[in-house]
């Protein structure tokens, strides 16, 4: 058993849990070049040249083995009512965790321009949080969903019929092939919410994005970033 083992099964302090978790993020930092301008600019041009000859994801089923494809249960201890598996908005400091969900949610609407009776496709809808949401909250709107995971899928779906969400279709699929049926295709809002950090070639994402879209459609994206730095989204463990 490792350290990183010993950690997650809690025999480690949090205190020095933390305090590695710091060390091993700043010793990243340091290898990507934070303090170093022109290793920072040789590496942000080879993560530009990676992206550009990529497919537009990998090891999507890694992903869902590590993550989605977990029973809904293990989620319902450790995230807020909404199961929201992304940030949360706390603006004064003192929200509750479902308060912190619902303002985050509503801060998405808000910036995605939302209104009653758009076609709105959640992209990467992890468990459902948003899209149940706009659901509940646009209810002339027809919502769609697109998971990884039939798990996921399957959990989504027996929210919406217990509360009684008409508006509500998912598809499972992994976005590098999936292309939803040529009927339904013709969104007004495409709303993706910490997938593309898991994605390569935003390029032909975004080319495939743009043929789901009406005409005077809009993309909101929101992207976990680091202020200088640009790197691969995987594990360097190994």
């Amino acid at each position: 058993m490792d350290l990183i083992d010993l950690c997650e099964r809690g025999f480690i302090p949090d205190s020095l849990t933390r305090a590695g978790m710091r060390k091993l993020m700043r010793k990243r930092l340091i290898e990507e070049g934070e303090l170093d301008g022109e290793l920072r600019s040789k590496k942000f041009n080879q993560f530009l040249a990676d992206l550009h000859a990529s497919p537009i994801a990998i090891e999507t089923q890694s992903a869902n083995e590590q993550h989605y494809e977990v029973p809904a249960d293990f989620f319902h201890k450790h995230l807020g009512p909404r199961l929201k598996y992304s940030s949360c908005y706390y603006p004064n400091g003192g929200e509750t965790l479902a308060e912190a969900e619902e303002k985050m949610l509503q801060l998405y609407a808000e910036r995605a321009e939302l209104s009653n009776g758009q076609h709105v496709l959640d992209l990467g809808c992890g468990w459902g949080s948003f899209g149940l949401w706009a659901a509940e909250r646009f209810p002339k709107s027809r919502i769609t969903m697109l998971s990884n995971s039939n798990g996921q899928r399957e959990f989504i779906e027996k929210r919406a019929r217990d509360r009684g969400l008409s508006n509500v279709k998912v598809f499972t699929g992994n976005i590098v092939d999936f292309e939803f049926p040529q009927d339904l295709v013709g969104f007004d809002r495409i709303v993706s919410i910490e997938m593309f950090e898991h994605m390569k070639n935003y390029g032909l994402l975004l080319k495939k994005l743009n043929r789901w879209l009406v005409e005077d459609g809009k993309v909101f994206i929101h992207v976990f970033a680091h202020k200088l730095l640009a790197y691969h989204f995987q594990d360097n463990s190994e």
